[in-house]
């Protein structure tokens, strides 16, 4: 028995296809917002670029995006011919039509047709990934910047430069720069879109980047591969300013922070050595110090893998000169003294997920004061380098020789950043009842070559062998006399 067939008219297809019309109405009033993702002038635009890298990028992407509108209008087209002309009409009869099956002829050319359009893709595509391998060599100097992601921030190294900070990166206008990144933990992707395309910085393994800007300013930065639980806010900011305003920040990154002035600050200074030295550092305007810095943090993390559930350490940024930034959180928020107490007062409700408030003693044991949160953040917005023709003065510390000593301990040497005075253990060994145990010499030996005699149950390699050259020797008999006392 043969099947009516439903014969459907001009009428009747309009009549199926309004309810369709009517649903995509609501794309009206959304367009303009999906329209407006594309404003060249957003802060992480793709379309605004400001260096050769980006602009060579995003003319591949409108190139490539032209060839598929056409492709797309063809097809688009071809498609909708086909089902106007040969719809079943009222009139039609019963029949089957001519059948095909196959046409040599047309599949050759829809064959190659494609081939043609990915050819004219590929080419181009090819000779910019191979252009952009590395910085060119014939456009002068190029300024190395080692990059290190961590959860959930970005560690940030000139080497030759003697230079570490962290979440801010310094680049001078015109000059091409060449990120050479790492990985500490997890898979993390490198992009700062108006420079240069992401990439991703995979855990043991090197990634290289080279970018070049255009012109100065802010340019925002991201990490674009999940991470973890922060990483929608693990950002970091690029500064491109003049090479002489560059130079400038490098030099005063070398150069000691001003005198505390503030009884706050000074109070705040104490805080910081007993509470929050241990993971970070504001130590590195010294050379050795910087130079030690990628040492200091590799320990740091040994010693947190190693106990994950109970440590008290962990990699951190460095904190050198911080108030001489423009921002805190990883990039997260402006710095400002009303962020930066909200910040101390309760990281995770300014950044969720942080592990500053999951390990750091003062948040384990809500030490921390009203006051202490002011008087550290007072500490940390009087962080900066001293003026570039200011005179260092002679400072008498005064006091007897174990608080002078203890001044070392707390300050620029860093010793509070891995050992505890008491007997808890942090990096290194808590230095409790130590005149029992060792003798000056072996307290000075110690210090000078640390890798002479190292504590049992504790890696190699850890403590920095560079306060031989740090310390004078006064500073070296006060330091002793100090742990002698403990």
């Amino acid at each position: 028995m043969l099947r009516r067939r439903t014969h459907i008219s001009a009428m009747n297809l309009r009549r199926l296809l309004r309810p369709l019309r009517s649903r995509f109405l609501f794309l009206i009033p959304i367009a303009p917002a999906l329209l407006v993702a594309c404003n060249k002038e957003d802060a992480q635009s793709t379309f605004g670029t400001s260096g050769p890298i980006a602009d060579t990028q995003a003319s591949l992407f409108i190139f490539i995006f032209w060839i598929a509108v056409v492709v797309f209008v063809l097809v688009e087209a071809a498609l909708i011919y086909s089902i106007v002309k040969f719809r079943r009409r009222g009139d039609s009869d019963d029949s089957l039509p001519e059948q095909t099956h196959g046409n040599n002829k047309l599949e050759v050319i829809w064959t190659i047709i494609p081939v043609i359009i990915l050819v004219v893709i590929a080419v181009p595509t090819i000779k910019i990934i191979y252009d952009q391998d590395g910085p060119p060599t014939d456009q002068g100097p190029v300024l190395e910047v080692n990059v290190r992601a961590h959860q959930w921030w970005w560690e940030i190294d000139y080497p030759g430069e003697d230079v570490v900070t962290s979440n801010e990166i310094h680049i001078p206008v015109g000059q091409w720069v060449n990120f050479t990144m790492h990985s500490d933990d997890v898979i993390h992707s490198f992009w700062v879109p108006k420079l240069a395309g992401k990439l991703d910085i995979v855990p043991g393994d090197v990634r290289q980047l080279a970018m070049k800007a255009d012109e100065a300013g802010f340019f925002f930065g991201q990490c674009a591969e999940f991470c973890g639980e922060a990483h929608a806010k693990m950002r970091f900011r690029v500064k491109a300013e003049e090479p002489e305003e560059f130079q400038a920040w490098l030099d005063s990154m070398r150069r000691p922070p001003v005198e505390l002035v503030s009884e706050d600050a000074i109070a705040g200074q104490t805080l910081f050595a007993a509470n929050c030295s241990s993971c970070h550092a504001t130590n590195t305007w010294q050379a050795p110090a910087a130079r030690n810095e990628r040492t200091r943090l590799a320990g740091l993390r040994t010693a947190f893998i190693g106990n994950i559930e109970d440590s008290a350490v962990i990699p951190a940024p460095n904190l050198t000169h911080f108030a001489s930034r423009e921002t805190l959180g990883a990039g997260l928020i402006e710095l400002n003294s009303e962020n930066l107490i909200k910040w101390i007062a309760d990281p995770d409700d300014v950044k969720e997920g942080n592990r500053m408030k999951d390990l750091a003693a003062p948040y384990r044991n809500n030490s921390l004061s009203t006051n202490d949160v002011r008087q550290l953040a007072a500490y940390l917005l009087e962080l900066k380098p001293i003026a570039a023709d200011a005179v260092v003065a002679a400072v008498d510390l005064g006091g007897t020789a174990e608080e002078r000593g203890e001044a070392v301990f707390a300050g620029s040497s860093g010793c509070s950043g891995c050992h505890s005075t008491g007997s808890a253990t942090l990096v290194g060994p808590g230095l409790a009842d130590l005149s029992s145990r060792s003798s000056d010499a072996e307290i000075h030996e110690s210090i000078t070559d640390p890798g002479a005699v190292i504590v049992e149950g504790f890696p190699d390699s850890v403590m920095p062998q560079i306060f031989e050259s740090t310390l004078s020797s006064d500073e070296l008999t006060d330091l002793i006399a100090y742990l002698k006392s403990l």
